[in-house]
């Protein structure tokens, strides 16, 4: 029952400064019926709205940027004009490290990562973690390809273990071709609490722009090269 309790415990905000994009409703521009308002992020100097437009050729995404007064709107890419940074969304790194599927490693400079089990690449990068343990410590989200066959029963395997140390063994038993997951059995409240933890990652995956695994970040939410990693 301890897996239970635990992805009971809601995903919350991983991507800090979320504000409600209600807020923007009385925006004349943005009232528009084919316009949507999805997703908002506070930067303190500036918002960041993600948009969904509805056009002749269906649902199309984009990114802009508002000034706090809500009077000026901004195409492009926000920077800040005394470093000449991107506005970056900041990382809840509390709510990562609450919400991972498995926490690996012992050193201090932390990653974000988001696998697929089956995936060739993936599995590569998880005969390198023995080698990084004691330098990195990486907070991994499954995210099963749907054209990974049994990608999405390996992830429920491990995330089937109750300690972190049971699930590491896990995924490296599986990329040295431990097939165990092929046994894998669950009651019925397991598979919908897993599955909505899958559901979860993939929608904090959208968040971080992943396209592909392995994808890897540091916590600031920059992408790092995973085979680069030391």
């Amino acid at each position: 029952m301890k897996i239970a309790i635990a992805l009971i415990l809601s995903l919350s905000l991983l991507i800090a400064g979320e504000v409600d994009p209600k807020e923007f409703k009385s925006v004349p521009m943005l009232s528009q019926p084919h316009i949507k308002v999805v997703k908002a992020y506070d930067h303190k100097k500036v918002y960041e709205l993600q948009l969904e437009i509805e056009t002749q050729r269906g649902a199309q995404k984009t990114t802009i940027y508002m000034t706090k007064d809500k009077q000026v709107v901004l195409f492009g890419e926000a920077m800040n004009a005394t470093t000449g940074e991107a506005y970056k969304r900041p990382i809840d790194m509390t709510a990562i490290r609450q919400n991972a599927d498995i926490i690996y490693g012992s050193g201090s400079s932390e990653y974000i990562v988001f696998t697929d089990p089956e995936c060739p690449y993936c599995v590569k990068f998880e005969k390198m973690w023995p080698g990084l343990q004691k330098s990195v410590k990486l907070y991994v989200f499954f995210m099963p390809l749907s054209n990974h066959r049994n990608a999405t029963q390996m992830s429920y395997h491990v995330m089937k273990k109750n300690s972190q140390e049971d699930k590491a063994k896990a995924i490296l038993d599986m990329a040295n071709g431990d097939k165990s997951y092929e046994r894998l059995t669950m009651n019925q409240q397991i598979h919908e609490l897993f599955s909505q933890k899958i559901s979860q990652n993939r929608a904090l995956a959208e968040e971080f722009g992943v396209r592909g695994t392995p994808a890897v970040f540091d916590d600031k939410g920059n992408s790092v090269n995973w085979s680069q990693l030391r």
